[in-house]
């Protein structure tokens, strides 16, 4: 078929510039926001909410394609070309229809985090290809069985829910089937957990073995068990994969990729994506050397790694930091993590962690007008007394109260000895 009558005579061609005119508008928002600034897997993970609609409309497209094949009886006559060559140029324009669709929704959310330079993560591509894939030929395939009037509306129905419907479910195993369990990815310490990839393509892969062999095979019993066995199986398999994998399935990212620099005695470790890293590093010892003449053991290394090892601080900015949450970064870092039991029973040191960060807050140079919306007033109040008393006096209420938040049986205090009513 020449390709202007392939182009012609395909509704890709007619609908596909109505799909990528609504991901551009209607779910723009979705595309763009959240994104962590420079960096490609968040943005790459963010444009798979632009996929349950084009995995909809591609497997609509297929339906119709499929229905149009069989009105005209193609299969059912002696053909120069195998099934599969007479399917290829026919979905193609489908298919092509879909990449470019969600290649917009990726410039959109590449757009938004100023990504620059650089590649998509590879993964969550992956994962993009298979769903537009998948659709494309599940829609063909029913589109072989039906005429269009039936086939068209039912598919669009059912790949809407098989596409969209999983990730509002509180089945955390159902999105990863699909690849929307990925679309939440990633913040600059994280990358896309490997674990992820596998029921997609599992499911993916099972779907598309199956609606291969029925357009290959000549329709028989055998057919419909070997068909069915490969739906089963690869479904069966995709589940057992998605089961263990969380909500959000990401992974630390090798520590391997920060740069670590000294600075004033100290060493702060940073991301590549971090702007003014030669702005960022003093800025981080000035503030420590602030909160230890306040008498607050400090450490001596930085870290925006996931997990910080033994004698790190988790320092915790974004890509894009002002001068404000560089101090909130340094200074919140000693903050002790919630301990575990906290989930199990009561923890009474809950009660002074506001009035404690809003101290750190406070002596690392925060104004305590910029922490009105961040705290209650009335923990900011307290921590901007406190801050008026002896130093001897600040040091021994934040040293209370910072081992207090390390357990479960240490009470707090939250007005400290010589604060007057």
């Amino acid at each position: 078929m020449r390709l202007r009558t392939l182009l012609r005579s395909s509704a890709a061609v007619y609908t596909v510039p109505v799909l990528i005119l609504f991901i551009s508008t209607a779910i723009a928002r979705d595309l763009t926001a959240f994104t962590t600034a420079y960096y490609w897997p968040s943005a790459t993970g963010r444009s798979l909410h632009a996929l349950p609609f084009i995995g909809t409309i591609c497997a609509g497209l297929g339906a119709w394609e499929g229905a149009r094949l069989t009105r005209g009886n193609v299969f059912g006559q002696t053909a120069a070309r195998s099934p599969v060559g007479i399917m290829a140029p026919v979905l193609a324009p489908v298919a092509l229809g879909g990449l470019l669709t969600y290649a917009t929704a990726l410039l959109q959310s590449a757009s938004s985090a100023d990504t620059g330079v650089g590649l998509p993560d590879p993964l969550i591509l992956l994962v993009a290809v298979l769903m537009i894939t998948m659709n494309t030929l599940l829609g063909f395939c029913v589109g072989l069985q039906w005429q269009a009037v039936i086939s068209v509306p039912v598919i669009l129905v059912g790949a809407f829910f098989l596409n969209a419907y999983p990730a509002s479910w509180s089945i955390v195993w159902l999105r990863h089937l699909v690849g929307t369990g990925l679309a939440d990815c990633c913040s600059v310490d994280q990358v896309v957990d490997t674990r992820a990839l596998w029921p997609a393509a599992l499911f993916a892969g099972g779907i598309i073995a199956a609606c291969l062999v029925g357009i290959t095979k000549r329709r028989s019993p055998r057919t419909i068990r070997a068909i069915t066995a490969i739906v089963l199986t690869c479904t069966g398999l995709a589940v057992a994969t998605a089961m263990p994998v969380p909500v959000t399935p990401v992974a630390d990212r090798p520590t391997s990729e920060l740069r670590c620099e000294d600075t004033s005695g100290i060493r702060v470790c940073l991301w590549p994506e971090v702007r003014n890293q030669d702005k960022v590093r003093p800025t981080v010892a000035a503030v420590r050397q602030q909160l230890t003449e306040a008498g607050i053991q400090m450490p001596t290394v930085f870290t925006m790694a996931a997990t910080p090892q033994q004698g790190e601080a988790k320092l915790g900015i974004d890509t894009k930091p002002r001068g404000a949450d560089v101090l909130a970064g340094v200074a919140l870092s000693v903050m002790p993590p919630v301990p575990s039991c906290a989930t199990k029973g009561p923890y009474p040191a809950a009660t002074a962690q506001p009035p404690t960060a809003a101290w750190l807050l406070l002596t690392a140079g925060v104004p305590a007008e910029s922490l009105r919306g961040r705290f209650d007033p009335a923990a900011v109040e307290l921590a901007s007394r406190i801050r008026t008393l002896p130093p001897e006096n600040q040091r021994s209420w934040y040293q209370l109260n910072h081992q207090a938040m390390q357990d479960c049986s240490s009470q707090p205090q939250l007005t400290p000895a010589g604060l007057t009513s």
